[in-house]
């Protein structure tokens, strides 16, 4: 009876002890198996694609502009019409909006000298919301003919100069009415004969050297952009 007795206080008191040791330290921390380095770099680079420098762009024009209201400084907006993609996948998407502003305006002249005016997009905004700068330009001009326009080398827009044979024959005609004039009023006193003559000379003037053509994009105009430096942006999609 009495070696049954001290077998249960020997039990009980050695319970916790052996409790205590199977259970981990408080100052032991349990691993978690997570991402390493290398997998968050690689997440990483397939979270943003790089569009080259050079890459175009279709845009379609949202602000008319003219060189007779427009002025340098103010503020211009298109629309991506097409996805810009890279290595297949789609790095600005269709409805992308780029914004701008106008850098120089100069007016239409005598002697057939066209109106000029440039433009420079320099921000980006994606449908997602994101937006960054960028540094483009004009490459083109969709139905150029018909709005007698045109994009230079420098990706300047700029009036198309035209020749017309009516023109000329019209201004051949006025100087031949101030010649016309000059004989037919050679006795007449000098006075009288001034307003005469300087208007078929206004006339001639008029029609041999007319004012070249003013550049006027109206709104929903379709441009070709070019970037001029690499744009990087994240792919949520």
């Amino acid at each position: 009876m009495v070696n049954v007795v001290i077998v249960a206080l020997a039990a009980a008191v050695l319970a916790p002890v052996a409790s205590t040791a199977d259970a981990p330290p408080d100052h032991v921390l349990i691993h978690r198996t997570g991402p390493s380095k290398t997998d968050t770099a690689q997440a990483s680079s397939q979270a943003t694609l790089t569009i080259p420098a050079q890459t175009e762009a279709a845009v379609l024009l949202l602000s008319g502009i003219h060189t007779q209201v427009s002025h340098v400084g103010d503020p211009i907006t298109a629309r991506l019409l097409q996805p810009v993609l890279i290595d297949g996948r789609v790095a600005l998407p269709t409805g992308s909006l780029i914004e701008g502003r106008i850098t120089r305006v100069r007016t239409a002249g005598r002697m057939r000298r066209p109106g000029e005016l440039a433009l420079r997009f320099d921000r980006i905004t994606l449908p997602d919301g994101q937006d960054q700068p960028i540094f483009a330009g004009l490459s083109a001009l969709d139905d150029s003919g018909l709005l007698k326009t045109r994009v230079d080398s420098e990706g300047h827009l700029k009036g198309k100069k035209s020749f017309s044979w009516k023109g000329v024959t019209g201004g051949l005609i006025g100087l031949g009415g101030l010649a016309t004039l000059q004989s037919q009023l050679a006795g007449v006193a000098a006075l009288g004969t001034t307003l005469p003559l300087g208007g078929g000379a206004m006339l001639g003037y008029a029609f041999l050297w007319p004012r070249g053509n003013e550049v006027h994009l109206p709104p929903e105009t379709r441009l070709h952009i070019r970037l001029h430096h690499s744009l990087t942006v994240r792919v949520a999609w």
